[in-house]
């Protein structure tokens, strides 16, 4: 479904960026991938290269000012070109509304949503000389609001409209903006929070399939949109959660 197309993918030594950077290169990219993580993200781009596709690892931190220019310039140099960008790096932070940290909240929106933005002004030039570029930002389920991560549940949420805005605002340019929502998704993040775990396995069962996802899930759903399957998508937040979130 990507042949011959260039995808940048952030957060991707493990858990859904890995495995939507994995999937990427299976459908014929060339991947872009990056992480704080070095040597996480340095196997995922041996990986891919594994595959037979090229491959470019930059390690470094959303939080940095300069990181997205950093990213753009990358891509130009080693592929000369992008086709997709996938924002899906991500922090989250339990706190209710009167206990939580002001710093904490400016770390999450920073990493959450405000790099998301930034990172896509920094690519614009090449998405829009691609013809059909396409941008995937990975928003959460927890856009229907969690007790106790008011900052996460915000900035996902503002992810959510940030990317309806975008393709309105972008598709002059030929550039479709889509968010995709994850439900529970059995990663490092998830099992890392007991309360999760918990919550989660509960969720799970009153699913109509009866399970939580796996990376793998939500990977699939975010080539098809990048791809020219989803040519007439723009604008859309799609909830990939077992069937958790139906109204």
């Amino acid at each position: 479904m990507l042949e011959g197309r260039v995808a940048l993918i952030t957060g991707a030594a493990r858990g859904i960026g890995r495995a939507i950077a994995m999937e990427a290169a299976a459908e014929g990219a060339d991947v872009l991938v990056t992480d704080r993580d070095a040597a996480g993200v340095n196997a995922t781009a041996a990986d891919i290269a594994a595959l037979g596709r090229k491959s470019r690892a930059v390690v470094g931190s959303l939080a940095a000012a300069d990181f997205p220019a950093v990213l753009a310039a990358a891509a130009q140099e080693t592929f000369g070109r992008l086709d997709t960008l996938v924002n899906n790096a991500g922090i989250a932070y339990r706190g209710s509304v009167a206990e939580h940290e002001r710093a904490a909240w400016d770390k999450v929106m920073l990493i959450n949503l405000t790099a998301p933005f930034l990172l896509v002004q920094a690519t614009l030039p090449l998405l829009e000389a691609s013809g059909r570029g396409s941008i995937v930002n990975i928003s959460s389920t927890a856009v229907t609001g969690f007790a106790g991560q008011v900052a996460y549940d915000s900035s996902k949420g503002g992810l959510l409209s940030m990317t309806r805005s975008m393709a309105v605002d972008l598709g002059s340019k030929k550039i479709r903006a889509n968010a995709v929502c994850p439900g529970f998704i059995a990663t490092d993040m998830v099992a890392a929070d007991p309360d999760f775990v918990k919550l989660g396995e509960r969720v799970a069962r009153g699913l109509p399939v009866s399970r939580m996802g796996k990376p793998e899930d939500v990977a699939a759903a975010v080539v098809w949109l990048a791809s020219d399957k989803a040519s007439y998508v723009t604008g859309q937040g799609m909830f990939i959660d077992g069937g958790w979130i139906r109204a």
